[in-house]
């Protein structure tokens, strides 16, 4: 049975950083939908996104990132994503996230390419 998703939150000076846990689909990609969205109207629009516990991803999660990444452009911010595990980076792949997003190996890179 699938498990859901938990989705935990730090900062590293004006980046914030989500950890996600769990399954991103159809079910549970409103949850980080709603996240990133008060995050953005917080003024929080440099995020990056590890996502190294992220077990499983469905369309409907791949479009909150590009979504995400969206708003947060649009607002003179960025969303980086990292260090996705071997299953969601072969999605990323077969999507061609690539063209959209850098996908760093390590939460110190993504904050750095967050922060310039």
């Amino acid at each position: 049975m699938k498990q859901g998703l938990k989705i935990t939150e730090s900062t590293n000076g004006a980046v914030s950083v989500l950890h996600l846990q769990g399954y991103l689909d159809g079910h549970t990609f409103v949850e980080l939908e709603r996240k990133v969205d008060a995050m953005l109207k917080s003024g929080k629009t440099r995020l990056v996104i590890e996502l190294s516990a992220l077990s499983y991803i469905a369309s409907a999660g791949v479009g909150v990132f590009i979504n995400s990444q969206h708003q947060a452009k649009s607002k003179g911010g960025t969303v980086q994503l990292v260090n996705p595990s071997a299953s969601v980076r072969e999605i990323f792949s077969i999507l061609g996230l690539g063209s959209i997003f850098t996908i760093h190996d390590t939460i110190d890179q993504g904050v750095k390419a967050a922060s310039a």
